[in-house]
């Protein structure tokens, strides 16, 4: 593929990568403007990524057996028309709103999750090795420059549009995705291997084995699960607190998430010079206690400000937190089993998500949405306490 060609490809995914922040930044919205009801964002939360982390698993072999192209153009069409169809069925029967959004976000989510899979599939063969790491870098800029831009026209749009035309814009970032990859022609057809559903059974209980042999990697699956399930808190009712319990604007919303992907690319740029100083261990740890602390201040927060302040610190530290997880565990699985053992720990965490979902969809109401951020908080602090010696000891990235 000429370099052209691999510029129309990388633009055809940021435009779908910006339809998916861009429901991201509506969906929640929605939902809460039409029932006024915390719950029913946590169990919209849920619904929404339950499906995209489900399909994890069967991700690269769907990408296997169907192509790349395939499944970007599959991905693309069926998310354009499910979110065109939702919006003109938000007009036509406006009070089913829920049912609605949440259909076309759990349809959306499990082919995003197809998409992004084949697209991390599909790079390594249409570049050669040594410009993979400049072709691994720019879709890293893609996934960061949309998770800034994406909110950010969001806010901004927020103030002319309501928040179910967003869901025709989605659809249209979408068909530019879907016409980006047609116009490509023949240039990603690589040859397609072939993966029995045996195989990937196999792979999964391997994974599993090697976990169960290796204490420590269910330690540090244990740490990152607790994280996510702070920031899967902060996800589930950012939309109900800034514009319900805070009183902000919707394009408040589109404000907290542009600074969530502003401090991750600033982290993204210090970890280097960290790293220099600090070992691995000391950071890491670190930024586990950041997360903790801003869990704590989002859930004593009385303004938006101090609420800012506590996301900011909590999704800013995620980033250090996990070059601690990744370069920890790579040093415990051994290398022939690294691909699934890898990929069921990323399945296990991501399950912590749909969870923060149910959290706040069933505790919203009895505790509090904002106690569910000292609890979370809480529970965390008391796990580190107790592993962190025996953790500290067994580190081989405590120098």
């Amino acid at each position: 593929m000429n370099n052209f060609k691999v510029i129309q490809f990388l633009v055809s995914r940021f435009c779908s990568a910006l339809g998916d922040q861009f429901l991201l930044f509506a969906v929640p919205l929605i939902i809460y403007k039409s029932t006024q009801n915390v719950s029913l964002v946590g169990l919209a939360f849920f619904i929404e990524w339950t499906p995209r982390v489900l399909s994890l698993p069967i991700a690269g072999s769907f990408s296997d057996r169907l192509g790349g192209k395939k499944v970007y153009l599959l991905a693309d069409f069926v998310r354009m028309t499910v979110c065109l169809l939702g919006f003109l069925l938000i007009k036509l029967f406006p009070t089913n709103i829920f049912v609605i959004v949440s259909l076309v976000m759990s349809i959306c989510a499990f082919f995003y999750a197809q998409a992004f899979i084949a697209m991390e599939s599909t790079v390594p063969k249409l570049v050669s090795k040594a410009d993979l790491p400049k072709a691994q870098s720019i879709l890293q800029g893609i996934d960061q420059t949309s998770s800034i831009f994406g909110p950010a026209l969001a806010a901004m749009l927020a103030l002319y549009l309501k928040n179910q035309d967003f869901l025709l814009i989605a659809a249209g970032l979408f068909c530019l995705g879907f016409l980006g990859v047609t116009l490509l022609g023949s240039a990603l057809n690589v040859q397609i291997a072939k993966s029995s559903k045996k195989q990937i059974w196999r792979d999964i209980v391997q994974g599993a084995k090697v976990l169960l042999d290796y204490p420590n990697l269910l330690t540090l699956t244990a740490l990152s699960i607790l994280v996510n399930l702070i920031i899967g808190i902060a996800l589930a009712t950012g939309a109900p607190l800034i514009t319900g319990t805070f009183n902000k604007p919707d394009s408040y919303f589109g404000v907290l998430n542009t600074t969530a992907g502003l401090l991750g690319v600033v982290s993204f740029f210090l970890v280097p010079k960290l790293t220099k100083h600090f070992s691995v261990f000391s950071l890491g740890i670190t930024a586990y206690l950041a997360v903790l602390c801003g869990g704590m201040l989002m859930g004593f927060a009385n303004n938006f400000y101090l609420f800012v302040l506590g996301y900011a610190l909590a999704s800013g530290s995620t980033g250090l937190f996990n070059v601690y997880i990744r370069t920890e565990r790579v040093q415990w699985i051994p290398s022939q089993h690294l691909g699934k053992t890898v990929g069921l720990i990323v399945l296990l965490n991501q399950l912590s998500l749909p969870a923060a979902g149910i959290l706040v969809a069933v505790g919203s109401g009895r505790v509090g949405t904002k106690s569910l951020f000292i609890l979370s908080s809480l529970v965390a602090a008391v796990y580190i306490a107790w592993i962190y010696k025996p953790l500290k000891t067994q580190s081989k990235t405590n120098t």
